[in-house]
Formats: C-alpha cells, structure tokens, sequence
C-alpha cells in the first residue's frame, strides 16, 4: 500500500492565515541530533523561562515547529514528539558534589541538574510569510527537510491552525511523511502515527482517509508484533 496519501479537504485554508504567533509557547531546545530527521530537546524548567511549559505541552504526539533561516528566508521545520525520557544526574551518587568547572563550590542539593529530554520527528517544513496576526506557512513540504537544526534552537507548539495547514501542502490532504516516522519513531512509529490521526480527526474533514490510513497502521503494526489491534 502507497504511503502517499492525498485528497481534496474541505477544511481550506489560505496562505495568509497566521499559523505562528509571538504567543506560542516555547517548550523545550535542541540538544542534540541522531539524524537528519531525529532530534533531541531538552524541557525548559522553572527559571528558564517566564512560561513554564507544563507536561500536557509536550505530551506524546504533540506537533511542535522550530524555526530556521536558510538563504535569508525564514522556515519553520515541523515535528512531532515521540518520546520522552527523564535524566537525574543523582542516582546513585551520594553526598556533595562539584556544580561546574568553572563553579568549585558543593552544591548539595541547590543546582536542579534533572532534565526532561523529548524525542522529536521532523515531519516536513514549510516557509514562514508575514501576515496580519502573525506568520503564515507557504510552500508547505511534508518532504524530508534539507536543512538541520542548531544546538539552542528554541521547540515551539504547533498552533492546531498550523497542524491543518502542514497537512494541506498543495491544497490537498496529505500524509507523505508516514514511513520516515515510523522508520524514526521505532517502536513508538504506529502510536505516534495513531495519535497524528486522532488529531486529524478533530481538525479536518477527511474521515474516510483518515480511516484507511488508521487501518493501514494497525494492520502492519499486528503482523509486526501482534501489539495493537
């Protein structure tokens, strides 16, 4: 079964709809790659920033955009959060201990070193225009994105406007990027697949591709290993 998915959706949009806001929150930053399309990124804590991002804004599944410049022009790089996982420095370490090189102070117990680091999936990308209210997307690409990622670039919500507009790139549903997420997500790929539909669901009129696709992810993920049904 092809996984180019494509067809006319109801739920139009236009190019000079603001998709990207200066209110959208950032959650997390970018620490780290383990592919093109694989990165990792770190959830900013309590004195990191004025708004703290709170676990239902990095949930499993949840479309996030990071913005880039590439020849000048402004893009936004679109994912999805796949997994998650939760550092503590201080298991099984006992007693005081140095904060930093440059700090050669004991700090028991007063540098918060936990971390909560997400794995996120770059699903496409698609060129950031001005417009009243914000930033539009053009030029929409569920390809794989050329470009990377720096160290420090901020992870933002994607608004459920952007989410509807990233699945429209030729005026036409579409869902391309459904074997590099899975390939990328591994054993979480169908899940986070799924969870992409279930917010389909919500934000378009394409209810019968939507089912197919549904239908198509459950059945491989059977004859893989038996785990959804």
């Amino acid at each position: 079964m092809s996984s180019e998915f494509g067809h006319k959706d109801q739920t139009a949009m236009t190019v000079d709809e603001p998709v990207i806001g200066d209110d959208d929150l950032t959650i997390a930053s970018i620490v780290q790659s383990n592919g093109q399309m694989d990165y990792v990124a770190e959830v900013y804590r309590d004195h990191e920033r004025e708004r703290v991002p709170e676990k239902q804004d990095y949930e499993f599944g949840q479309p996030v955009y990071a913005k880039t410049t590439v020849h000048g022009e402004e893009r936004a790089l679109v994912g999805v959060v796949y997994e998650s996982l939760l550092v503590n420095p201080d298991q099984g370490r006992d007693g005081p201990r140095l904060s930093t090189p440059d700090q050669e102070l004991f700090v028991p117990g007063y540098v918060d070193e936990k971390q909560t680091l997400l794995g996120i999936a770059l699903l496409g990308s698609a060129e950031l225009t001005p417009v009243e209210g914000g930033q539009g997307f053009a030029s929409v690409s569920q390809e794989l994105p050329r470009w990377t990622l720096d160290i420090d670039d901020s992870v933002s919500k994607l608004s459920d406007a952007g989410f509807r507009r990233f699945h429209r790139p030729d005026g036409q549903f579409a869902l391309r990027y459904y074997d590099r997420l899975v390939a990328t997500a591994e054993r979480f790929g169908a899940e986070v697949t799924l969870s992409l539909i279930e917010r389909l669901r919500a934000e378009t009129e394409q209810e019968a591709m939507l089912d197919v696709i549904e239908r198509k992810v459950r059945w491989e993920t059977s004859s893989d290993r038996g785990v959804i049904r």
